[in-house]
């Protein structure tokens, strides 16, 4: 025996560790499944042993008041008394068939004052004194009671009650009684009728289960936890890597992921775990880009972000077809690939010169050939000519332009004009004091230079219309007046509503598409508007209105 236990205990432990790889080496949806079954059937027998209990303890209640109210009835009819008082087995009998007939207690037992039977379902068990030792309450006290007993058909649950003459004096005993085997065939029956929807019940946990499981499967994207664990490191480690701010949104507009560049850029002082859960407005302001039109992604746009201007882009992220979320990337908008983009103040200042150079160049060829063949007087008058001409128009744009880095501009544009066999015309009521600050001195070159490099390409195209480029600049007002009008091919119908979006040009090489986007990008940054109409009778005149702040004095 003792071996026996030795070996028990040897291999149960090895068991556990068996199952406990297997269950291990399952996978994650199996292991909820096994989980969820486990502890299904563990509620399911633990609701069956209680209830149960609670049947068995509700039926032998039942039955023992049953028994003894059938005892009490018996014990206190008349005739039966007059019977037990004349020890009469045969009236006994006739009285306690046909009770028999109709009831469905196991055995209805009489006896006299002393215990000894009258009347017995075994004729062979009359005159035989009662077994159990418990009648003694009913023949000595005359008390009715429930007990469970072992007798002569066995173990059963009996109610007695004592038989009593006029006088109150007990005469005998009676005994209705059900045995403990009938008990549990009854409580079968019971249990059974619940049985079957438990196990309905069951099949139903079954099927949630494994619904259930599937349903996590697919919110951890058919990963074990072991590989989404993996990915999750990998995402955080490429997400604080890229130099780019990245932020992640969800649907309600919180922040569900910041990098470190993002926060310093953004000038955060919180980490990432403050920031994750916060509405993005309440961090990044203004808030515009992250709302408007949220079904359309955005790709490299200019916008301001906490004071930081960016170039920023926008990427649903959709599961199932559903929107989840966005994704935004930015960066400094002084990075290399913005200013490759546009025309920056030094590669307007390089055109410029290029163009005074140029043109310079072929005056001084010119005046050399005049010298060369001893026409002082002609040499001279072209120099007075030129001078007189250009020296006209550098006068005028340096007293009408208090902004030099835009007069300097103004100066390479209209030489370049002249290089392209072009006329640049400044209307006179140009004026500007000073510019609105909410725009750097590379942003206005960048809308000025692009809206008269438009105004040029499109007047070289235009072999029947005028070569001249008519520009107003006035600041005199609460706002600054840009006006570029040109003699030109003119805008497309089927383009004109998208002409400001990038990549969009009437132009048919490539490279182009960038001048207007960045004019309007600016333009909005500044508050500002602008307006397209067709010129006479050829030609496009572009017009921006762009204000100045309640802050900045003009004047």
């Amino acid at each position: 025996m003792s071996e026996y236990r030795f070996f028990k205990y040897i291999h149960f432990p090895m068991f556990i560790r068996k199952m406990a790889l297997w269950f291990s080496r399952c996978s994650f949806q199996n292991r909820i499944f096994l989980l969820i079954l486990f502890t299904s059937t563990v509620v399911m027998l633990a609701m069956s042993w209680y209830l149960t209990n609670i049947t068995k303890d509700r039926l032998h209640y039942q039955v023992g008041q049953r028994a003894l109210i059938q005892a009490m009835q018996i014990s206190a009819m008349p005739e039966l008394v007059e019977a037990v008082q004349h020890n009469d087995l045969t009236r006994i009998k006739a009285l306690i068939d046909p009770m028999r007939s109709f009831s469905d207690a196991t055995y209805i037992t009489v006896g006299d004052e002393k215990g000894r039977r009258l009347y017995h379902v075994n004729p062979d068990e009359i005159g035989k004194y009662m077994e159990g030792g418990d009648s003694d309450d009913a023949l000595f006290n005359a008390k009715s009671y429930v007990s469970v007993r072992q007798g002569s058909l066995g173990s059963s649950l009996r109610g007695k009650s004592p038989v009593q003459d006029q006088t109150g004096r007990v005469i005998g005993i009676v005994s209705v009684g059900y045995t403990l085997e009938q008990l549990e065939n009854w409580l079968n029956l019971q249990i059974g009728s619940f049985m079957f929807p438990m196990a309905v019940l069951l099949l139903l946990l079954l099927y949630c289960a494994r619904r259930f499981s599937l349903h996590i499967k697919k919110q951890m994207l058919n990963m074990e936890p072991q590989q989404l664990s993996q990915l999750l490191i990998q995402q955080s480690v490429l997400f604080e890597s890229v130099f780019e701010g990245l932020i992640a949104i969800d649907s309600s507009h919180r922040i569900t992921a910041i990098n470190q560049t993002a926060r310093r850029m953004l000038n955060l002082s919180q980490p990432e775990a403050e920031l994750i859960g916060q509405a993005i407005d309440s961090v990044v302001t203004p808030e515009t880009f992250f709302y408007d039109v949220q079904q359309k992604n955005k790709k490299d746009e200019i916008v301001t972000f906490n004071d930081v201007k960016v170039i920023a882009s926008r990427m649903a992220v959709s599961l199932d077809s559903q929107p989840q979320g966005w994704v935004i990337s930015f960066r400094s908008k002084d990075d290399i690939n913005t200013l490759s983009l546009q025309l920056s103040q030094v590669q307007q200042y390089a055109d410029n010169l290029r163009a005074v150079q140029h043109e310079h160049r072929n005056l001084i060829s010119t005046i050399a050939g005049l010298l060369f063949l001893k026409r002082y007087d002609n040499a001279l008058a072209l120099i007075q000519q030129q001078s007189e001409s250009h020296q006209k128009v550098l006068d005028f744009i340096a007293h009408n332009f208090k902004d030099h880095h835009l007069a300097g501009l103004l100066i390479g544009k209209y030489y370049r004009a002249k290089e392209l066999g072009l006329e640049l015309v400044f209307d006179p009521a140009c004026y500007v004091e000073q510019l609105p600050l909410s725009l750097s001195h590379n942003e206005w070159i960048s809308i000025v230079g692009n809206l008269l490099d438009n105004a040029y390409n499109a007047t070289l195209l235009n072999l029947a219309g005028s070569r001249q480029i008519e520009c107003l600049i006035n600041s005199e007002g609460s706002e600054v007046i840009i006006e570029v009008a040109d003699q030109g091919i003119g805008i497309n119908e089927d383009i004109r509503q998208h002409i400001f979006e990038r990549g969009v040009t009437s132009r048919d090489s490539g490279d182009h598409g960038i001048g207007l986007w960045l004019v309007r990008s600016y333009v909005e940054q500044a508050n500002g508007n602008i307006i397209i109409d067709n010129n006479s009778p050829y030609g496009t005149i572009f017009t921006l209105y762009l204000p100045f702040t309640r802050d900045e004095n003009h004047g």
